[in-house]
């Protein structure tokens, strides 16, 4: 069974717990799937023998800390110590799938936002293709490093109590940077490279055409969920 089914399948059978138990569960789940250079298929592995365990465990009447302790935070750092790294292929992979996704929605978005601005008032549809490459590029590596930050931030806070405030307001701080990162981006890259000519519509289709490929990966070698 790979990891995406591994996922699936725990999904289901995570109902089974009690409500206890599942948060219980849930924060070592979020933690050890927050480390993004462990490979997948063993962190899948060992966190469905955890919930079989888990569940074996409550089916006696016993709770979550009576199997794995009252620090389930160095439970799953002895675990984790012991799980092998990605390979760099499959995470490379990985990258070049969100950012092939990534380039469908752009596309799709800046046609779609065109688009509707055409019915008000005429549009210069011309743009440079040195400039958009380096635009996307940016963009791109800017949103990875925000993965990479919720990722982080999830791995320090998830045997945290919650703060709705502080989750709320952090969330806000970085959307709000994004934003600002992507406008400032989009004015201070020179205009370069070969002048193209392509409208709202031809955007539009190529992001749907893009999407439609990268679905199509995605099912085929089961890349996400």
């Amino acid at each position: 069974m790979n990891a995406k089914d591994l996922i699936q399948l725990n999904n289901e059978k995570r109902k089974q717990l009690n409500q206890h138990n599942e948060e219980y569960y849930s924060k070592m789940l979020i933690y050890i799937r927050s480390h993004l250079t462990l490979s997948e298929q063993q962190s899948e592995e060992l966190l469905m023998e955890l919930l079989d365990h888990l569940l074996e465990a409550q089916n006696k009447g016993k709770t979550a800390e009576e199997v794995f302790g009252e620090d389930p935070k160095e439970y799953c750092d002895e675990l984790i110590r012991q799980l092998p790294k990605e390979k760099r292929m499959s995470a490379a992979f990985f990258i070049g799938y969100l950012i092939f996704q990534l380039a469908g929605w752009a596309a799709l978005v800046k046609g779609g936002i065109e688009m509707i601005v055409e019915f008000f008032t005429d549009l210069d549809h011309a743009f440079y293709l040195g400039t958009a490459v380096i635009i996307f590029l940016i963009e791109a590596i800017i949103l990875l490093f925000v993965v990479a930050a919720i990722m982080f931030w999830q791995k320090r806070s998830a045997f945290e109590t919650s703060n709705k405030v502080k989750d709320f307001f952090i969330a806000s701080l970085v959307g709000s940077i994004v934003t600002l990162s992507f406008i400032l981006v989009q004015r201070w890259v020179p205009e370069f490279g070969y002048r193209i000519e392509a409208g709202g519509v031809v955007f539009f289709i190529l992001g749907l055409m893009i999407l439609a490929v990268s679905k199509w990966v995605n099912k085929r070698f089961r890349i996400t969920t």
